[in-house]
């Protein structure tokens, strides 16, 4: 989605009380479509479909939301909505008590253990490791996992707040995701071309897996479920805000 188009998208939000009923039906169609290629694997785990999914973020976190704070970016609204399928979870789990940040310390999808346990990995042992990986990276790599990496936004959509932002996006290694592929990330990841990146070197370190390995199918799987785990980590990393200055060199440091 083009910039200027979630432009709308963003002036409905910050006028959603005050909203004509036609104006509430074009923001609520602009929403939900704008929500189409989010996909989250959380989702698999909970009994209702992606598009009840849909409607229940726009009814609950969008419309009934008391919070003033509205994406500015289609990839901010992927996050959002990530988040409402976690918070899902954690529902689904009993732990109504709970605050929202709980969330982030769910387990992971029964279906992520049965893969891991070939690696001698467990869900509770990926999330460990990916803790310490996230909080080892520096600020504005973590901006491009969360945003990019996990949030699907453009690289060239944070020029502005990180200096030389294409060059470290591929230093991390981020990957280009297919649509109707739901293991494309991990097959870019651990290709060739990227297993020297950040992100590649510790996929395969965690695995076990030596860079000249022919990879199987169930490496692939694996590896995707390394990089799921991840971006919740990624997400849940509490940063203070930093102010930010406008960037016009894209060319890395001599």
């Amino acid at each position: 989605m083009q910039s200027e188009q979630f432009e709308r998208i963003h002036d409905f939000w910050t006028r959603r009380q005050q909203l004509t009923q036609g104006e509430l039906g074009e923001f609520y169609q602009r929403v939900i479509a704008a929500l189409t290629p989010c996909r989250p694997r959380e989702a698999a785990s909970l009994g209702d479909s992606l598009a009840d999914l849909r409607h229940q973020f726009f009814i609950e976190k969008v419309l009934n939301s008391d919070s003033e704070a509205a994406p500015h970016h289609v990839g901010a609204l992927f996050l959002y909505f990530k988040r409402f399928i976690i918070d899902q979870l954690r529902k689904q789990r009993d732990d109504d008590d709970a605050d929202a940040q709980d969330g982030c310390d769910l387990q992971a999808p029964d279906a992520y253990a049965e893969p891991l346990r070939d690696y001698q990995l467990t869900p509770a042992s990926v999330r460990a490791a990916a803790d310490v990986f996230v909080t080892s990276l520096p600020r504005d790599l973590v901006l491009l996992l969360r945003h990019c990496g996990c949030g699907g936004m453009p690289v060239k959509e944070l020029a502005e707040q990180i200096a030389s932002a294409h060059y470290h996006g591929g230093k991390l290694g981020l990957v280009h995701k297919q649509k109707g592929d739901v293991i494309s990330a991990a097959r870019q990841i651990v290709a060739p071309a990227h297993r020297a990146t950040l992100l590649g070197s510790w996929v395969l370190t965690l695995l076990k897996l030596r860079v000249g390995d022919a990879l199987a199918a169930r490496d692939l799987q694996a590896a995707q479920i390394v990089l799921d785990i991840l971006c919740v980590a990624a997400l849940c990393l509490h940063m203070d805000p930093a102010p930010t200055h406008p960037n016009t060199d894209e060319r890395p440091p001599a």
